[in-house]
């Protein structure tokens, strides 16, 4: 799967088997990562968590189908200033036109966040079909 933006931030993505539901990423902290403060930016993690449960969430599509966020919920547990993050995603519930999946993102052993998403699946809209040959309607007076 080619994701741009994920080799922007800097980490690799595994996706699990076709229909797992399922995702890993793997981020090393660098320090256009961090904060003022010195630690991890709550927008990587965020970008990271949302990525990889968009990516779990991608091996679960149908031909044709997309999928986007609705919205995510993300506890910040522990700050984070050196090491490996690592965010791991699965599938908690699917349905025809809404999924939710949960990510876990750890430095080592220690858990560091917690997300929990809503995602939109959909087919894209057809294009519109331009009529033919250019006939103008007209209006009828009364």
């Amino acid at each position: 799967m080619n994701n741009p933006f994920a080799e922007l931030v800097g980490f690799t993505l595994r996706l699990g088997r076709q229909g797992s539901g399922s995702c890993t990423a793997a981020l090393e902290v660098r320090p256009e990562l961090l904060n003022p403060n010195g630690v991890v930016h709550g927008g990587a993690l965020f970008a990271i968590a949302d990525t990889v449960m968009g990516a779990a969430l991608y091996t679960t599509l149908e031909p044709g189908e997309n999928c986007a966020t609705i919205e995510i919920k993300i506890h910040f547990l522990q700050p984070v200033s050196r090491g490996k993050i690592r965010c791991s995603t699965r599938l908690v519930h699917r349905g025809r036109r809404i999924a939710v999946l949960e990510a876990h993102i750890s430095v080592g052993r220690l858990q560091v966040a917690q997300a929990l998403g809503t995602f939109a699946i959909f087919a894209p809209r057809p294009a519109p079909v331009k009529a033919a040959g250019g006939a103008k309607r007209r209006r009828l007076s009364q």
